[in-house]
């Protein structure tokens, strides 16, 4: 892959935004409210409390990106243009469990049987039929959106040679490969990640031996290992998977461990007031504290933390909250939330395109779920769209892409669980932004100052084929900013 400007990039992403909104506006918008409703009570501005400064890498904004779910469309000029407006910092490819049967000398998944193991590949026969997705197609495609690959290594099906020939093949191709997961889900006590790797510690020894030999290719990659949910059941406690590794040596060998905290909607309450879902955004945030403070009780010292996987996580038949502008501004706050913690490297989305109720982006279908009430419905845009998970990312994006520094911003008083929640990033070039995110069922001014961009919407609608997203343009001249409830905004200092 050749050279790319990120920080002319990240300056075009947002103005691209910021265009997109039409017409601006020079005071705070007024509150979304239902007719009839009067306005809330004037409240006094928020002074945000700025937090210490933490180095940003230039890929934070990750997404997943699971090839074959656009094995037809890679020079389609939708699909870039889509992946562009989401301010893709790097795409995590082949993909997740895709890429534990991944073979790239064929372009798709490997054909079986595979030696040692009593499975075939979890997938349908029409999905390994796909092929023709090989290094060269993937980095032209990596090419086009202007970003580098978060390579995930094949150790299930593959053996460490002929993952070194892979990276061989992408670094012959120019891509730089700045970061190579070791694995995907090995953890999980699955019949064919069992056979593979009987214990951690096995693991362990097989990504010692492939980190080693990647770093005498490729000394300044950065390399993680996998680690289980300290939360979930995966069929191995979290210690004890860390133990298995400590015991392997490959911690020395390695920069970080890979998670996943995926938030399981199916313990909410239905969805049926703004109120329930403020606290199920607290819920969120909770969570994720909660996951985070047990992986790092284990984590060596000077080992980071990247979130390759995260999303909520539901029955997708009948989803709480699936597709809902509630989730897209939720999983921001989530994002912002994961950036205030020093040790998270990236935050890769689950998933660019693909699932209909999680992607940042429609299908080559332009299909979507959009949750309305307690029935959720298909709904159809534009192939490769913003979805709403894809608007409120898209700023987190726009903010972060090229890297630089970022600072926590504490809206709240210690102890609350509103999730009301900011960062300030200043770029590489100097360039200072805000993001604000207000989560919660009332709206919030905050003192601010700068060229804003807000978004505000439905709570428990999408934003796919309908009228419900709301973006406003504005400069700040009175030092203040309301956000409504449910809205973020970005707003660029001057």
């Amino acid at each position: 892959m050749g050279d790319r400007d990120l920080r002319n990039l990240s300056i075009i992403g947002l103005a691209a935004l910021l265009m997109a909104c039409g017409g601006g506006g020079t005071s705070s918008p007024a509150p979304v409210q239902s007719p009839g409703t009067p306005p809330p009570a004037a409240e006094q501005p928020i002074v945000p409390v700025v937090g210490e400064a933490r180095v940003l890498a230039r890929d934070f904004n990750s997404y997943n990106f699971n090839v074959l779910q656009v094995a037809n469309n890679t020079g389609d000029p939708a699909l870039i243009a889509g992946l562009r407006a989401l301010n893709v910092g790097s795409l995590r490819v082949p993909g997740g469990t895709l890429g534990e049967y991944w073979d790239w000398q064929r372009g798709g998944i490997r054909t079986g049987p595979y030696p040692g193991l009593p499975d075939p590949a979890p997938f349908s026969a029409e999905i390994q039929a796909l092929s023709g997705l090989t290094p060269t197609v993937v980095d032209r495609l990596l090419d086009d959106v202007g970003t580098p690959a978060l390579f995930t290594a094949n150790v299930l099906t593959a053996s460490v040679d002929e993952n070194l020939a892979d990276i061989r093949a992408f670094r012959a191709l120019g891509q730089p490969l700045a970061r190579v997961a070791l694995g995907n889900e090995e953890y999980f006590r699955l019949r064919n990640p069992a056979a593979r790797f009987p214990t951690a510690r096995d693991y362990g020894l097989y990504a010692a031996d492939l980190a080693g030999r990647i770093r005498s290719e490729v000394p300044n990659t950065r390399l993680a290992v996998i680690a289980p949910s300290p939360l979930r059941n995966t069929g191995i406690s979290y210690d004890d998977w860390m133990a298995g590794l400590e015991a392997s040596g490959v911690l020395p060998a390695v920069d970080a461990v890979t998670i996943h905290p995926y938030f399981d909607t199916r313990a909410l309450a239905p969805l049926a007031s703004p109120a329930s879902g403020e606290a199920a955004v607290a819920a969120m945030i909770a969570h994720d504290n909660d996951y985070l403070a047990r992986i790092e009780a284990r984590l060596p010292p000077g080992k980071g933390i990247w979130i390759t996987e995260w999303n909520v996580f539901e029955d997708q038949a009948a989803p709480v909250s699936g597709g809902s502008w509630l989730i897209a501004v939720a999983n921001l706050a989530r994002a912002v939330n994961f950036m205030a913690n020093p040790r998270v490297e990236l935050s890769s989305l689950h998933v660019a395109v693909g699932n209909r109720q999680w992607s940042a982006l429609t299908g080559a279908d332009g299909l979507a779920i959009d949750y309305s009430g307690a029935q959720p419905r298909v709904v159809t845009g534009a192939p490769f769209t913003l979805t709403a998970n894809g608007e409120t990312l898209a700023l987190l994006g726009a903010a972060t892409r090229g890297g630089g520094s970022t600072r926590r911003l504490t809206l709240v008083a210690a102890g609350s669980t509103r999730p009301l929640l900011g960062a300030r990033v200043t770029a590489a070039d100097g360039v200072t932004r805000d993001l604000f995110v207000n989560a919660s069922a009332t709206p919030a001014t905050i003192r601010a100052s700068g060229r804003a961009l807000l978004l505000g919407g439905t709570f428990d609608r999408g934003t796919v084929g309908n009228q419900t997203l709301q973006r406003t343009q504005l400069d700040i001249t009175d030092n203040q900013l309301t956000l409504p409830a449910f809205s973020v905004a970005l707003v660029e200092q001057r």
